[in-house]
């Protein structure tokens, strides 16, 4: 993308079915955030940042330029309240990975991130069970939305992505049998195996 743009991971979630923290599984030697996070830092993002809660031990060095934006303890609305208070930090546009989507690969943003170069438009992919909101691009043309649906306490990103697209703020691509797996989420212990 020749445009600037951040990174965000989504790291906060309370993980209540998975009944331990998705942040700290372990995955190929490392825990599961600092794999994410990798990917998102080999995509030479402007500015990179960690979305989680105070009480994670989640770290990050100085030397890592992380920037690390933590859920206020009252925050409700979810993955949406999240991303919200990424794209009012960075004021660009805004590519977020979900912690739980350990399949993704850098690659395949990164090929993302060169086929749309607009600014001002987002993107995502629609699968069979709808939009993938969490792993996408949200531009701040899109906050508006964003927060009159946080002050409606709407929280579902799906609504959000369809009214993006709805006024040409988005677009979205058909998740093709080769991209479903890059989208699949770690929900129980069973689903890592």
């Amino acid at each position: 993308m020749n445009t600037p743009f951040a990174a965000a991971l989504l790291a906060g979630g309370r993980s209540t079915r998975m009944k331990q923290d998705k942040a700290l599984l372990h995955w190929h030697g490392q825990d599961l955030w600092q794999a994410q996070l990798h990917k998102l830092q080999s995509l030479d993002a402007e500015r990179v940042l960690l979305s989680c809660r105070a009480d994670q031990p989640l770290y990050v060095s100085p030397s890592d330029e992380v920037e690390v934006v933590l859920d206020p303890e009252d925050a409700e609305g979810g993955p949406l309240d999240a991303i919200t208070r990424c794209l009012e930090l960075v004021q660009m546009p805004l590519l977020v990975l979900a912690v739980d989507m350990p399949w993704m690969t850098a690659a395949f943003l990164r090929e993302q991130l060169h086929k749309h170069d607009s600014p001002d438009k987002g993107w995502f992919f629609r699968g069979p069970h709808g939009d993938e909101a969490l792993a996408g691009l949200y531009v701040p043309a899109m906050l508006p939305l964003m927060q009159d649906a946080l002050a409606r306490k709407d929280f579902k990103l799906q609504h959000i992505i369809e009214a993006a697209v709805h006024t040409g703020l988005a677009i979205t691509h058909a998740l093709g049998d080769q991209q479903m797996p890059f989208f699949h989420n770690v929900n129980t212990p069973a689903d890592l195996k």
